[in-house]
C-alpha cells in the first residue's frame, strides 16, 4: 500500500476501493478487472486508487486480507454453537456457515472465490487455519473421547486442509454435478465415519 490511511475518511476510501475491486473481480475476473473499472465501481477517481495502492496486485492483496479477516470472524462467531455438536454435525454446520458467508451480497465472495489462483496467491490462509485449529481444540474439550484417537494432530491437519481445498475446487467448477449442500454432507460424513470407526475399534 502506497500510503497507509490514518484518518477515518481515508480508511473509508480504502474500504470503498476494496469493495469496488471485489465487484470488478466478480464481474470481469482477475485478468479482466482493471484499475479503471475498480475506480468506477468504487465511485472514486483512478488517482485515488494510486494514492493508496501501487498497482492492481496490491489491491488484490488488500482484498485477500479482508476475505481472511471476515472468514476468521465467521469461524469464531460459529464456535460457541459448533463446539456443542457432534463432529459430523459440527463439520456440516461450519461448512453451511461458510456457504452463507460466500453467498452474501449477491454471492460476491462466492464469485470471487472461483478465482482459485488469485485466492491461493493473495488470501492469507494462516489465520483461517489457526481459527479452525482453535475451534477444534474447544470442540475436543467438549467431546474428550475424540482425544483418544490415534494421529489426532495429523488427521486434523488433513481434514482441515483437504476440506478447504475441496470447497475451493468445487467452487471453481463451472457446472458441478451435485449441490454445495451435498458436498457439506459428504465432508461431514467423512469426518464422522472416521471418528466412529476409530473409536469403535478401541
Amino acid at each position: 500500500m502506497t500510503r497507509k490511511p490514518k484518518q477515518t475518511r481515508s480508511q473509508n476510501t480504502v474500504e470503498t476501493i476494496v469493495q469496488g475491486a471485489f465487484i470488478a473481480l466478480a464481474k470481469h475476473g482477475a485478468e479482466g478487472a482493471t484499475t479503471r473499472q475498480i475506480a468506477e465501481y468504487a465511485g472514486v477517481g483512478v488517482g485515488s486508487i494510486y494514492e493508496y495502492f501501487e498497482n492492481k496486485e496490491a489491491i488484490f492483496s488488500a482484498m485477500g486480507e479482508r476475505f481472511s479477516k471476515e472468514m476468521v470472524g465467521v469461524i469464531q462467531g460459529a464456535t460457541s454453537n459448533v463446539v456443542r455438536l457432534s463432529l459430523r454435525d459440527a463439520v456440516y454446520e461450519l461448512i453451511a456457515q461458510t456457504a452463507q458467508f460466500l453467498r452474501k451480497d449477491d454471492e460476491l465472495y462466492l464469485r470471487c472465490a472461483r478465482e482459485s489462483a488469485l485466492m491461493e496467491k493473495h488470501v492469507p490462509f494462516g489465520p483461517i487455519y489457526r481459527a479452525l485449529g482453535d475451534l477444534f481444540v474447544q470442540h475436543a474439550i467438549k467431546h474428550p473421547e475424540i482425544l483418544r484417537l490415534n494421529n489426532l494432530q495429523t488427521m486434523t491437519y488433513i481434514f482441515i486442509n483437504s476440506g478447504i481445498a475441496t470447497m475451493i475446487r468445487y467452487l471453481n467448477h463451472p457446472n458441478p454435478s451435485f449441490s454445495f449442500d451435498d458436498l457439506a454432507k459428504g465432508l461431514a460424513d467423512m469426518a464422522g465415519h472416521y471418528v466412529e470407526r476409530e473409536l469403535g475399534s478401541m
